[in-house]
């Protein structure tokens, strides 16, 4: 592809992009090196990247836009190659409140990816350009997709089918493996968090990311009492996919993300009968028993 097509591109991109705001921040404390410039000018890349790109096509103002937060803590460096934890979370204005509800906390570890010093990340779809790039896309496409899910109901589907699309021409990459079923023991990893959000076994899942939060937390300010009914009807809902797929990573993903949350909700306020929501939760989410403890009836 010649330079003049390739700013072509980018250019089309900018001036449809700024859907997402991210804050980025590259942790390299972990590495005995000196000139730490790499680090910065990583941090800033992923920066421009994120933030100068086209998830959506739609363009947004500054409080319209999803934030994210990426951290990245560097394990390893060495000539142009990096071993890091890469971390994505994701939050949501609630409704005629002040309150940010958390959406998507999850970390993707020992990721593998070269970088060289004053590189210019940039996402050309249907095409390979690095795994960094692939990395950062795939994630923005999911984040992209679960925020949609949580505002309109399986709004979702065409930002999975971009990270599904991502995922394709990365498992072909240098870094493939990272990219297979196989990847983390086959059980949390890429393939299967776009595999699964996209899978009809996990309707009650995209239909609890909508109830959750458009019946639930956006109407707290209106009748609480509804507003948790609402919200544990959505949640107790889950049982029907935890018994289809046992240990979805799915649902793994979203307690991590809301048990605090749900701690708080439930814990106080109004009285609301939570012996139907404490069993079921103990059956979905035992990792979190002690949380819902603070609730139980």
């Amino acid at each position: 592809m010649s330079r003049l097509v390739l700013l072509f591109l980018l250019f089309l991109n900018f001036v449809r992009s700024q859907d997402i705001l991210a804050n980025v921040i590259v942790n390299s404390d972990l590495v005995r090196q000196t000139n730490k410039s790499v680090f910065i000018n990583l941090e800033k890349e992923i920066t421009n990247f994120v933030n100068n790109n086209s998830w959506s096509g739609n363009y947004y103002s500054n409080n319209e836009k999803l934030k994210v937060n990426i951290l990245i803590n560097v394990l390893s460096s060495n000539n142009n190659k990096f071993l890091a934890n890469f971390g994505f979370q994701s939050t949501r204005p609630v409704f005629n409140s002040s309150f940010i509800t958390p959406v998507f906390n999850y970390v993707d570890k020992n990721v593998e990816f070269n970088f060289e010093e004053y590189e210019t990340l940039y996402f050309i779809e249907n095409q390979f350009q690095s795994n960094l790039v692939s990395l950062i896309s795939f994630y923005m496409f999911i984040i992209s997709g679960i925020d949609n899910d949580c505002f309109k109901l399986k709004s979702g589907d065409r930002y999975y089918d971009k990270a599904q699309e991502v995922l394709n021409l990365a498992s072909q990459g240098n870094f493939s493996r990272s990219w297979q079923p196989t990847s983390n023991d086959g059980r949390m990893n890429k393939f299967w968090l776009v595999e699964n959000i996209s899978s009809e076994n996990s309707v009650e899942f995209r239909n609890m990311l909508f109830n959750y939060h458009v019946n639930g937390l956006d109407l707290l300010s209106d009748n609480i009492a509804q507003a948790k009914l609402n919200i544990s009807e959505s949640i107790i809902d889950l049982e029907k996919m935890n018994r289809r797929t046992p240990n979805s990573n799915l649902i793994r993903i979203f307690f991590e993300t809301k048990s605090d949350e749900i701690k708080e909700i439930f814990s106080s306020g109004p009285q609301f009968d939570t012996s139907l929501l404490f069993s079921q939760l103990n059956r979905i989410a035992p990792f979190f028993s002690s949380k819902w403890k603070s609730f139980q009836n």
